[in-house]
């Protein structure tokens, strides 16, 4: 009677958000297929690899390199394993199709069957209301043509995240590697890694602290979902659990393969009105009025807490940003998740709560604006 060698993991990211909380919640996991398992992180300098050692002892194998543009290493690592979880920047293609090409060399010396659970957004599939308005429509992932949608809205529209995300698909149909994109709403909640706590529902509320008052861009009538990070990272370790125990069966991949994760909904409008609650509580801001501006105001408004520092001499990007991030809508339907068993657990109170989270946050860190 042979032993199967246990499949070997790769996770990305795991100073960050996503990746951190995905790290802690499989450490912690009780799953005898996953409790024992060692997880190779792959990581930017000897000072965070050794943090991660110190914390988390022989469980974690930290492997360096130097960073995203690092493609030769980014394949010769991900050759070495049957599993990589991806949740580095989303918007960075030739890193992520660089895992996929790694994966496929895999496959040809050992004759196996590597996955990759890719990390995206549902922006990627949000509409421009004010500058492209068209039918809003609701996204079912067990029964919609995601992936064709993609395409031909990436064909007249590039968009970073969505391009690293087609760009894994593409890569697997072509080398013959199964992949599975978990596409997330707003993702909110105190994540539980060793580094980065908070994600991109800070955006939101850091641009309320800035405005010093609730501005609502448009009607502030676009709905998107979120999910808790907690909810976010039991969903992965779930899809794990699968590829680990039985190859995946039941796990969709390459054009199916790409699944949401929403658990709720808001408004634009209620999610202003909760973001100046949590500010105004911790004495963020001192207006609690809600104010309705336009695009270009918005731009100006809320550009630099996406990043964006000089907007004037970058209006149109910031146009762009702000209608994505404060105007669309991206309304989704996680079927497949939960028909593969996942339950999420943080409902309503919870995201009611994140915001005054957050705020906290930002005024223990001293970054009022």
């Amino acid at each position: 009677m042979t032993t199967q060698a246990p499949k070997k993991i790769l996770l990305t990211g795991a100073t960050g958000y996503i990746g951190g909380s995905v790290l802690t919640t499989l450490l912690n996991s009780t799953v005898p297929s996953l409790k024992e398992a060692p997880i190779t992180l792959l990581l930017r300098g000897k000072d965070r690899a050794d943090a991660f050692t110190t914390k988390y002892g022989d469980r974690v194998k930290p492997i360096l390199y130097e960073g995203m543009d690092d493609l030769d290493r980014t394949i010769e690592v991900a050759a070495q394993h049957d599993i990589i979880i991806n949740t580095t920047m989303g918007d960075h293609p030739g890193s992520s199709a660089a895992l996929v090409k790694g994966l496929a060399q895999r496959k040809k010396s050992t004759d196996s069957e590597p996955w990759i659970i890719h990390t995206s957004g549902t922006s990627n599939v949000g509409d421009r209301p004010i500058t492209n308005p068209v039918p809003i429509r609701e996204w079912d992932d067990s029964k919609d043509d995601v992936y064709s949608f993609e395409k031909e809205l990436q064909a007249k529209e590039p968009y970073g995240q969505r391009t690293s995300e087609l760009a894994v698909v593409d890569t697997g149909l072509e080398l013959g590697i199964k992949t599975l994109v978990i596409m997330s709403p707003v993702i909110y909640g105190i994540g539980t890694g060793l580094y980065k706590k908070i994600g991109a529902s800070m955006f939101f509320l850091r641009g309320i602290v800035s405005a010093g008052s609730g501005l609502v861009v448009g009607k502030g009538d676009g709905v998107w979902n979120h999910v808790h990070i907690e909810d976010v990272a039991d969903l992965y370790v779930l899809i794990l659990r699968k590829l680990v125990e039985n190859g995946g069966a039941g796990v969709p991949s390459g054009k199916k393969g790409i699944i949401f994760s929403a658990n709720g909904d808001h408004s634009r409008l209620e999610q202003t009105k909760d973001a100046v609650e949590g500010a105004s509580k911790h004495g963020l801001i001192s207006d609690t009025t809600i104010s309705h501006i336009d695009l270009d105001e918005g731009a100006e408004k809320f550009g630099p807490s996406l990043g964006i520092t000089n907007v004037r001499d970058n209006m149109e990007a910031a146009r762009s940003f702000v209608e994505t991030a404060f105007v669309s809508n991206a309304r989704t339907v996680a079927t497949v998740a939960r028909n593969l068993g996942w339950k999420p657990s943080k409902g309503e109170d919870a995201w009611k709560q994140h915001d005054s989270e957050d705020a906290e946050v930002i005024k223990k860190e001293g970054k009022k604006e």
